[in-house]
């Protein structure tokens, strides 16, 4: 890392960065899908099996449902992205973490009917900036001690296999909070409330990593998750890429819908905005529909902070970051107990300027670091 604070390429190491602040673990991966899920699993296996423990609660669940859920996903993924699959084992493997406990962290809401897990998020992004085009986001996390298993990571895949990004997630997972990949297309995502399973759905883990590594730009991430339908809860990804191109798509069982700005910035939360999409969303705020009591209710104060805060924000990655780091209330951006809810870290992602900055902790509370694809 140089003085400025940016990670240089090739010197990206495992481990947390020893300066006695709050981090996320740091994953330098590369090789096969199986490949890089053994280096990630031999590198935190201790982060691996915390976040199994913090996420998966499955306490007073149907067993017949835990099983039903998980064969359902992985059969999807046999048939349709089988190197996910190969990758949870090679974490499974390498970590020492049952293959069983990696494929149900991986897929919660198609295992725990309150769909704890889900990305609870707030996405903005800035059409031009002093950086070119920008996206900004938080990570909203409902467990505990989060320093301990959230997850830089680089992933190099082989040859022709797709392109190399850099990433946000957790251990033991292949969660994609959000990133940017060496095609410069970037990605921060957001979850969305749905329900259902059609016959030719798809779990929305390979979607939102599949976006990072088999995109260029944002029409070929429409094009992408066009030919899919997702199943069970949804997702928002707001995309931008070195054209200065920006959209967001709301994804969710049975349909979608794409908004690019009508003005400079694009915002979005954890709940649909678009008519094509409402309609897929539950009426009622309940555990069932959206994991947490008053998910429905937090999301919307968010989206009315950003509507208030955004317009007049300077179009900079200064500015960027401060909205991030947003206390007012009601609705702050970084969260601290809203709705049981405490941002676990925030991103940058500015595709033009190939870079990535990463506050890796509670954003009030610390710098960001920056990152090069």
């Amino acid at each position: 890392m140089d003085e400025a604070g940016v990670a240089i390429p090739g010197l990206c190491h495992i481990g947390f960065f020893c300066d006695g602040r709050e981090n996320v673990l740091h994953l330098n991966t590369s090789g096969s899908a199986y490949d890089i899920g053994l280096q990630h699993g031999r590198s935190c296996p201790a982060a691996v099996g915390m976040a199994y423990e913090a996420w998966v609660q499955l306490e007073g669940v149907d067993p017949s449902w835990i099983e039903g859920g998980v064969r359902l996903v992985e059969d999807r993924l046999k048939r349709s992205f089988p190197e996910v699959l190969r990758e949870m084992q090679g974490i499974a493997d390498g970590s020492g973490v049952l293959y069983e406990h990696i494929l149900t962290l991986n897929c919660l809401d198609a295992v725990l009917p309150a769909g704890k897990g889900w990305p609870r998020c707030s996405n903005i992004g800035f059409k031009d900036s002093d950086a070119g085009v920008l996206l900004g986001k938080t990570a909203d996390w409902e467990v505990a001690g989060s320093e301990h298993f959230a997850v830089w990571q680089r992933y190099r895949p082989e040859a022709d296999q797709g392109y190399a990004f850099i990433h946000y997630g957790c251990a033991g997972t292949l969660w994609s909070e959000g990133g940017l990949n060496e095609a410069g297309l970037g990605m921060v995502l957001n979850g969305l409330a749905g329900s259902g399973a059609g016959p030719d759905s798809v779990h929305w883990l390979c979607l939102t990593r599949g976006v990072l590594q088999y995109c260029r730009s944002v029409q070929d991430a429409l094009d992408f998750l066009g030919r899919y339908d997702v199943m069970y809860w949804g997702m928002n990804l707001t995309l931008a890429d070195v054209s200065g191109d920006m959209a967001f798509v709301e994804v969710v069982p049975g349909t979608r819908a794409v908004r690019r700005p009508e003005g400079d910035y694009l915002i979005h939360t954890n709940h649909c905005v678009c008519p094509e999409t409402l309609e897929r969303q539950p009426e009622k705020d309940v555990p069932s529909a959206f994991g947490v009591v008053g998910l429905r209710e937090n999301s919307r104060a968010r989206y009315e902070t950003l509507e208030r805060i955004v317009p007049g924000a300077p179009r900079t990655v200064a500015g960027m970051q401060a909205l991030l780091r947003d206390r007012s209330r009601p609705g702050p951006i970084s969260q601290n107990g809203e709705a049981g809810m405490r941002t676990a870290y925030a991103m940058v992602v500015a595709p033009a300027q190939g870079k990535m900055w990463g506050v890796e902790g509670f954003p009030p509370d610390m710098s960001f670091v920056a990152y090069q694809i």
